[in-house]
Protein backbone atom coordinates (compact mmCIF):
# COMPACT_ATOMS: atom_id res chain seq x y z
CA UNK A 1 0.00 0.00 0.00
CA UNK A 2 1.21 3.65 -0.77
CA UNK A 3 0.43 7.11 -0.53
CA UNK A 4 1.00 10.32 -2.33
CA UNK A 5 2.08 13.59 -0.56
CA UNK A 6 1.69 16.87 -2.37
CA UNK A 7 4.04 20.16 -1.37
CA UNK A 8 2.24 22.44 -3.78
CA UNK A 9 3.49 25.94 -3.72
CA UNK A 10 3.85 29.80 -6.14
CA UNK A 11 7.01 28.14 -7.58
CA UNK A 12 7.44 24.50 -7.56
CA UNK A 13 5.55 21.45 -6.81
CA UNK A 14 6.89 18.40 -5.62
CA UNK A 15 5.22 15.13 -5.09
CA UNK A 16 6.55 11.58 -3.53
CA UNK A 17 5.14 8.14 -3.45
CA UNK A 18 5.89 6.41 -0.49
CA UNK A 19 5.36 3.22 2.32
CA UNK A 20 4.60 3.98 5.53
CA UNK A 21 8.40 3.12 6.63
CA UNK A 22 9.14 6.20 4.74
CA UNK A 23 10.93 4.45 1.37
CA UNK A 24 10.89 6.55 -1.12
CA UNK A 25 9.00 4.39 -4.28
CA UNK A 26 8.69 7.87 -6.63
CA UNK A 27 9.31 11.70 -6.68
CA UNK A 28 8.64 14.40 -8.97
CA UNK A 29 8.87 18.10 -9.15
CA UNK A 30 6.55 20.46 -11.57
CA UNK A 31 6.27 23.92 -11.92
CA UNK A 32 4.11 26.43 -9.82
CA UNK A 33 0.42 25.25 -8.13
CA UNK A 34 -0.77 27.77 -6.24
CA UNK A 35 -4.49 28.93 -7.60
CA UNK A 36 -4.02 32.28 -6.53
CA UNK A 37 -0.83 32.91 -8.94
CA UNK A 38 -1.53 30.49 -12.03
CA UNK A 39 -4.84 29.97 -13.70
CA UNK A 40 -7.14 26.61 -13.23
CA UNK A 41 -6.33 25.19 -16.78
CA UNK A 42 -2.27 25.58 -15.80
CA UNK A 43 -3.11 24.06 -12.51
CA UNK A 44 -4.63 20.71 -13.67
CA UNK A 45 -1.66 20.47 -16.39
CA UNK A 46 1.06 20.79 -13.75
CA UNK A 47 -0.64 18.42 -11.54
CA UNK A 48 -0.92 15.74 -14.81
CA UNK A 49 2.72 16.36 -15.23
CA UNK A 50 3.00 15.39 -11.91
CA UNK A 51 0.72 12.31 -12.49
CA UNK A 52 2.94 11.25 -15.82
CA UNK A 53 6.61 11.66 -14.33
CA UNK A 54 5.52 9.33 -11.38
CA UNK A 55 3.80 7.33 -13.31
CA UNK A 56 6.74 7.09 -15.47
CA UNK A 57 8.81 5.69 -12.39
CA UNK A 58 6.36 2.92 -10.91
CA UNK A 59 2.98 2.68 -13.02
CA UNK A 60 1.79 -0.29 -10.49
CA UNK A 61 2.50 1.81 -7.56
CA UNK A 62 0.91 5.27 -8.68
CA UNK A 63 -2.82 2.83 -9.10
CA UNK A 64 -2.13 1.05 -5.96
CA UNK A 65 -2.29 4.12 -4.24
CA UNK A 66 -4.54 4.57 -0.99
CA UNK A 67 -4.61 7.80 0.29
CA UNK A 68 -2.99 11.73 -2.12
CA UNK A 69 -2.48 14.31 0.04
CA UNK A 70 -1.73 17.77 -0.95
CA UNK A 71 -0.63 20.40 1.13
CA UNK A 72 -0.83 23.81 -1.10
CA UNK A 73 -0.06 27.20 -0.96
CA UNK A 74 -3.39 29.29 -1.68
CA UNK A 75 -6.26 27.17 -0.30
CA UNK A 76 -7.26 28.57 2.56
CA UNK A 77 -10.79 29.85 1.11
CA UNK A 78 -13.40 26.50 0.70
CA UNK A 79 -13.98 27.68 -2.76
CA UNK A 80 -10.58 27.22 -3.79
CA UNK A 81 -9.73 24.40 -2.06
CA UNK A 82 -12.79 22.32 -3.25
CA UNK A 83 -12.11 23.55 -6.76
CA UNK A 84 -8.47 22.16 -6.07
CA UNK A 85 -9.86 18.58 -4.69
CA UNK A 86 -12.43 18.59 -7.89
CA UNK A 87 -8.60 18.67 -9.91
CA UNK A 88 -7.14 15.57 -8.23
CA UNK A 89 -9.88 13.50 -8.21
CA UNK A 90 -10.86 13.90 -11.53
CA UNK A 91 -6.96 12.78 -12.35
CA UNK A 92 -6.69 9.93 -10.01
CA UNK A 93 -8.00 6.56 -9.93
CA UNK A 94 -11.58 6.62 -8.63
CA UNK A 95 -10.26 4.23 -5.44
CA UNK A 96 -7.92 6.88 -4.11
CA UNK A 97 -8.94 9.29 -1.52
CA UNK A 98 -7.79 12.46 -1.23
CA UNK A 99 -7.42 15.22 0.70
CA UNK A 100 -6.23 19.02 0.41
CA UNK A 101 -5.25 21.69 2.89
CA UNK A 102 -2.80 24.26 3.37
CA UNK A 103 0.93 23.88 3.13
CA UNK A 104 1.42 24.89 6.59
CA UNK A 105 0.35 20.89 7.77
CA UNK A 106 3.32 19.84 5.26
CA UNK A 107 5.82 21.51 7.23
CA UNK A 108 4.32 21.39 10.59
CA UNK A 109 4.33 17.53 9.82
CA UNK A 110 7.87 17.18 8.88
CA UNK A 111 8.40 18.25 12.57
CA UNK A 112 6.13 16.58 14.97
CA UNK A 113 5.32 13.26 12.10
CA UNK A 114 1.36 14.11 12.99
CA UNK A 115 1.63 15.05 16.40
CA UNK A 116 0.18 18.00 17.64
CA UNK A 117 2.13 21.48 17.72
CA UNK A 118 2.90 24.56 16.14
CA UNK A 119 5.29 25.81 12.98
CA UNK A 120 7.09 28.70 12.43
CA UNK A 121 7.35 28.80 8.70
CA UNK A 122 10.13 31.85 7.51
CA UNK A 123 10.48 31.55 3.73
CA UNK A 124 10.12 34.74 1.27
CA UNK A 125 6.74 34.71 3.50
CA UNK A 126 5.91 33.94 6.90
CA UNK A 127 2.83 32.23 8.82
CA UNK A 128 2.17 30.62 12.48
CA UNK A 129 0.22 27.68 12.27
CA UNK A 130 -0.62 25.15 15.01
CA UNK A 131 -2.88 22.05 15.58
CA UNK A 132 -3.84 21.30 19.22
CA UNK A 133 -4.56 17.87 20.62
CA UNK A 134 -8.33 18.63 19.99
CA UNK A 135 -7.44 18.35 16.35
CA UNK A 136 -8.09 22.18 16.30
CA UNK A 137 -6.26 24.50 13.56
CA UNK A 138 -5.24 28.79 14.18
CA UNK A 139 -2.95 30.81 12.60
CA UNK A 140 -1.02 33.92 13.22
CA UNK A 141 -0.09 36.12 10.39
CA UNK A 142 0.53 34.86 6.37
CA UNK A 143 -1.83 37.74 5.27
CA UNK A 144 0.06 38.26 2.40
CA UNK A 145 3.51 41.23 2.48
CA UNK A 146 0.89 44.07 2.10
CA UNK A 147 -0.62 43.05 5.38
CA UNK A 148 1.35 41.88 7.61
CA UNK A 149 4.11 38.93 7.43
CA UNK A 150 7.44 40.04 10.03
CA UNK A 151 9.84 37.51 10.35
CA UNK A 152 9.86 36.65 6.36
CA UNK A 153 12.80 37.79 4.08
CA UNK A 154 10.71 40.06 2.79
CA UNK A 155 10.22 41.53 6.36
CA UNK A 156 13.84 41.61 6.73
CA UNK A 157 14.90 42.58 3.12
CA UNK A 158 12.21 45.84 3.05
CA UNK A 159 13.68 46.44 6.38
CA UNK A 160 16.90 46.66 5.37
CA UNK A 161 15.59 49.37 1.90
CA UNK A 162 13.99 50.99 4.81
CA UNK A 163 16.80 51.50 7.05
CA UNK A 164 19.60 52.57 4.01
CA UNK A 165 17.27 55.33 2.75
CA UNK A 166 16.46 56.50 6.04
CA UNK A 167 20.47 57.02 6.61
CA UNK A 168 20.69 58.34 3.12
CA UNK A 169 18.15 60.75 4.09
CA UNK A 170 19.67 61.90 7.13
CA UNK A 171 17.09 60.66 8.92
CA UNK A 172 18.55 57.15 9.82
CA UNK A 173 21.66 55.74 11.56
CA UNK A 174 24.38 55.11 9.07
CA UNK A 175 24.70 51.10 8.28
CA UNK A 176 26.74 48.85 6.72
CA UNK A 177 23.31 47.60 5.12
CA UNK A 178 23.85 50.62 2.18
CA UNK A 179 26.96 49.63 0.92
CA UNK A 180 26.09 46.20 0.47
CA UNK A 181 22.83 47.27 -1.13
CA UNK A 182 24.97 48.91 -3.89
CA UNK A 183 27.31 46.01 -3.88
CA UNK A 184 24.16 43.90 -4.61
CA UNK A 185 22.75 46.31 -7.25
CA UNK A 186 25.92 47.32 -9.03
CA UNK A 187 24.84 50.87 -8.32
CA UNK A 188 26.89 53.79 -7.56
CA UNK A 189 24.33 55.80 -5.23
CA UNK A 190 21.88 54.26 -3.53
CA UNK A 191 18.98 56.11 -5.17
CA UNK A 192 20.05 54.47 -8.59
CA UNK A 193 18.54 51.00 -7.17
CA UNK A 194 15.23 52.43 -7.02
CA UNK A 195 14.24 51.58 -10.78
CA UNK A 196 15.73 48.02 -10.36
CA UNK A 197 13.40 47.41 -6.79
CA UNK A 198 10.56 48.88 -8.19
CA UNK A 199 10.69 47.34 -11.99
CA UNK A 200 11.27 44.16 -10.58
CA UNK A 201 9.00 41.77 -12.30
CA UNK A 202 9.04 39.41 -9.09
CA UNK A 203 8.99 42.49 -6.76
CA UNK A 204 8.82 39.78 -3.45
CA UNK A 205 11.54 37.52 -4.01
CA UNK A 206 13.39 40.28 -5.03
CA UNK A 207 13.16 42.50 -1.65
CA UNK A 208 12.98 38.80 0.12
CA UNK A 209 16.40 38.04 -1.30
CA UNK A 210 17.84 41.26 0.54
CA UNK A 211 17.92 39.18 3.72
CA UNK A 212 21.06 38.08 3.16
CA UNK A 213 22.42 41.44 3.15
CA UNK A 214 21.06 41.78 6.77
CA UNK A 215 22.45 39.13 8.38
CA UNK A 216 25.55 39.59 6.14
CA UNK A 217 25.97 43.06 8.14
CA UNK A 218 24.74 41.63 11.44
CA UNK A 219 27.72 39.19 10.82
CA UNK A 220 29.75 42.32 10.72
CA UNK A 221 28.39 43.31 13.82
CA UNK A 222 26.29 46.23 12.29
CA UNK A 223 23.90 47.44 15.24
CA UNK A 224 21.10 48.29 12.60
CA UNK A 225 20.97 45.14 10.94
CA UNK A 226 20.95 43.41 14.01
CA UNK A 227 18.17 45.83 15.23
CA UNK A 228 16.02 44.46 12.04
CA UNK A 229 16.87 40.79 13.31
CA UNK A 230 15.97 41.78 16.48
CA UNK A 231 12.45 43.01 15.41
CA UNK A 232 11.81 40.23 13.76
CA UNK A 233 13.11 37.76 15.91
CA UNK A 234 10.32 39.21 18.64
CA UNK A 235 7.76 39.01 16.42
CA UNK A 236 8.27 35.22 15.71
CA UNK A 237 7.94 34.67 19.35
CA UNK A 238 5.01 36.20 19.91
CA UNK A 239 3.71 34.76 17.12
CA UNK A 240 4.10 31.36 18.65
CA UNK A 241 3.29 32.52 22.26
CA UNK A 242 0.19 33.95 20.63
CA UNK A 243 -0.80 30.07 19.34
CA UNK A 244 0.61 28.31 22.45
CA UNK A 245 -1.65 30.23 24.93
CA UNK A 246 -4.69 30.02 22.58
CA UNK A 247 -4.29 26.51 21.67
CA UNK A 248 -2.70 24.76 24.25
CA UNK A 249 -2.52 24.07 27.72
CA UNK A 250 0.44 26.37 30.39
CA UNK A 251 1.61 22.99 31.42
CA UNK A 252 2.30 21.65 27.77
CA UNK A 253 6.13 21.82 26.23
CA UNK A 254 4.67 22.29 22.77
CA UNK A 255 7.00 21.32 20.26
CA UNK A 256 7.57 24.21 17.53
CA UNK A 257 8.66 23.58 14.26
CA UNK A 258 10.87 25.94 12.02
CA UNK A 259 11.19 25.69 8.04
CA UNK A 260 11.83 28.43 5.64
CA UNK A 261 15.01 29.65 4.23
CA UNK A 262 15.69 32.68 7.29
CA UNK A 263 15.87 29.51 9.42
CA UNK A 264 19.26 28.75 7.95
CA UNK A 265 20.56 31.32 10.17
CA UNK A 266 18.80 30.00 13.04
CA UNK A 267 22.04 31.28 15.39
CA UNK A 268 20.89 34.61 14.83
CA UNK A 269 17.09 34.74 15.51
CA UNK A 270 16.29 31.84 18.18
CA UNK A 271 17.95 32.76 21.11
CA UNK A 272 15.41 36.10 20.66
CA UNK A 273 12.82 33.77 19.93
CA UNK A 274 13.30 31.42 22.88
CA UNK A 275 13.61 34.50 25.27
CA UNK A 276 10.56 35.83 23.71
CA UNK A 277 8.55 33.07 24.56
CA UNK A 278 9.79 32.52 28.13
CA UNK A 279 8.31 35.97 28.54
CA UNK A 280 4.87 34.97 28.34
CA UNK A 281 5.25 31.89 30.87
CA UNK A 282 5.75 28.99 27.73
CA UNK A 283 8.05 26.22 27.43
CA UNK A 284 8.15 25.33 24.06
CA UNK A 285 10.60 23.00 22.16
CA UNK A 286 12.16 24.82 18.99
CA UNK A 287 13.20 21.94 16.46
CA UNK A 288 14.14 21.93 12.72
CA UNK A 289 13.10 18.86 11.06
CA UNK A 290 15.47 16.86 8.62
CA UNK A 291 12.72 16.45 6.32
CA UNK A 292 11.56 18.60 3.83
CA UNK A 293 7.97 19.57 4.02
CA UNK A 294 6.89 17.15 1.52
CA UNK A 295 7.57 14.26 3.88
CA UNK A 296 5.20 16.03 6.21
CA UNK A 297 2.55 15.11 3.32
CA UNK A 298 3.26 11.84 2.90
CA UNK A 299 2.80 11.52 7.51
CA UNK A 300 -0.29 13.35 7.05
CA UNK A 301 -1.77 10.99 4.34
CA UNK A 302 -0.38 7.54 6.58
CA UNK A 303 -2.79 9.62 9.19
CA UNK A 304 -5.69 10.11 7.36
CA UNK A 305 -5.39 6.64 6.80
CA UNK A 306 -5.04 5.91 10.64
CA UNK A 307 -1.19 5.04 10.28
CA UNK A 308 1.24 6.42 12.55
CA UNK A 309 4.86 6.79 11.41
CA UNK A 310 7.03 6.54 14.01
CA UNK A 311 10.91 8.33 14.40
CA UNK A 312 12.56 5.66 11.94
CA UNK A 313 9.81 6.89 8.68
CA UNK A 314 12.86 10.23 9.27
CA UNK A 315 15.62 7.71 9.06
CA UNK A 316 14.19 6.06 5.93
CA UNK A 317 13.20 8.49 4.14
CA UNK A 318 15.84 10.90 4.14
CA UNK A 319 18.72 8.42 3.83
Amino acid sequence: MYVLGIDGGGTKTKGIIAKSNGEIIAEATVGPTNPNSIDKWSLKKELQNLFTLLKQQCDSCFFQLKHVFAGMSGVGHPTTKEMVQKILVDLLPDHVHVTVNIDAINALYSGTLGKPGIVQIAGTGSITFSINHDDLSDRVGGWGYLIGEMGSGFALGRDALEAAFLAHDGLGIPTAISNFLLEYFQAAKLPDIIHAVYQEKNQKERVASLSKIVMRAADDGDQVARGIIQKNAIHMGKSIACLQTKRFSKKDRVPVVLTGGIYNRLDLFQAIIEKEIRQHQLESILTVPKMEPVGGAIVAAWREEGVTVNSSFVKVFTR
